[in-house]
């Protein structure tokens, strides 16, 4: 009698762990590449199993995008500037004036301040990965880091003759990272900056909205039209995140400024959104917070 229940047990053992040993062959014959949904056929028991594994795949899928498109996209920032010194290099050993080599000189140093740019940009990107989301995540004051990262860039915003400048209430909190928050607000400026044009008004504004606060960004540039910014937006875990702006034709580097920001709003839970200024002219950044309790 043992001897047949231990029989009877080894092949319905057997016969309940065959879709399994099916599953698994299935996803051991793929290449590492391949992440699309598993559709073997499996008993309704294993079912949540394979929804699990498929929507494991689809979130590896959308990172290594992610991964892909900033690799690329970095890669393209820091090639231009070093071809711009490389060239640059080759002209002054091959000047013998004075005012040409300066100047060869002068460009090569600015090429040279873009790349370095790039690679701090690459070095936030990697804190951010190798932050623990939530876990590192505390009340910040929102309206203490803008007005030290406005009054921060407000020496290079005189300098492009850009007249910046904050508005907010006395304290307004919410949920982040005074580093990242820091980064955050630090490109979302910058990009501002270096893009609204001479004479151009920037103004950071942190908003106390229930449940939710607001920072914003806002210029009176040229802007981006609707089907621009359509076309640099794309929809991620329920949040508006700009994509590459170099892979739609823009190689001044904003593309690299903007997917760091993205990125941060990621861990923050924050949405990033592009909007037309109030005053018609312009963009506003609009970096809305997760709903704050109590």
């Amino acid at each position: 009698l043992v001897i047949g229940v231990v029989g009877l047990v080894w092949v319905a053992v057997t016969v309940a762990l065959r879709p399994l040993v099916r599953l698994g062959d299935v996803i051991a014959e793929r290449s590492p590449s391949d992440l699309r949904p598993v559709t073997a056929r499996t008993p309704d028991e294993v079912e949540p199993l394979v929804m699990a594994i498929n929507s494991f795949m689809a979130r590896l899928e959308t990172a290594l995008d992610g991964l892909r498109n900033f690799t690329g996209n970095a890669s393209h920032q820091l090639r231009t500037p070093l071809a711009v010194v490389r060239t640059q290099l080759a002209l002054i050993d091959r000047s013998g004036d004075v005012a040409d080599t300066a100047t060869a000189s002068t460009k090569a140093k600015v090429a040279l301040e873009r790349a370095e740019r790039v690679l701090a940009q690459l070095l936030v990107l990697a804190r951010v990965d190798a932050s623990t989301g939530a876990a590192m995540l505390h009340p910040v004051d929102l309206v203490a880091v803008a007005k030290d990262v406005t009054a921060e860039l407000v020496p290079t915003a005189l300098h492009h003759d850009i007249d910046l400048g904050f508005e907010g209430p006395a304290t307004v909190t919410a949920t982040a990272d005074a580093v990242l928050l820091g980064e955050l607000l630090r490109n979302l400026v910058s990009n501002a900056v270096g893009y609204a044009g001479r004479g151009a008004v920037v103004t950071v504004r942190v908003l106390d909205l229930h449940p939710a606060p607001v920072i914003e960004v806002e210029d009176n540039g040229p802007g981006l039209s609707p089907q621009r910014r359509a076309s640099l937006v794309q929809a991620r875990r329920g949040l508006t995140l700009p994509v590459s702006l170099v892979q739609q034709g823009q190689t001044t580097g904003m593309g690299l400024g903007l997917s760091v920001a993205a990125e941060i709003c990621t861990v923050f839970g924050a949405g990033l959104h592009l909007e037309d200024a109030r005053s018609g002219r312009g963009l506003l950044v609009r970096v809305v917070f997760a709903p704050q309790t109590g």
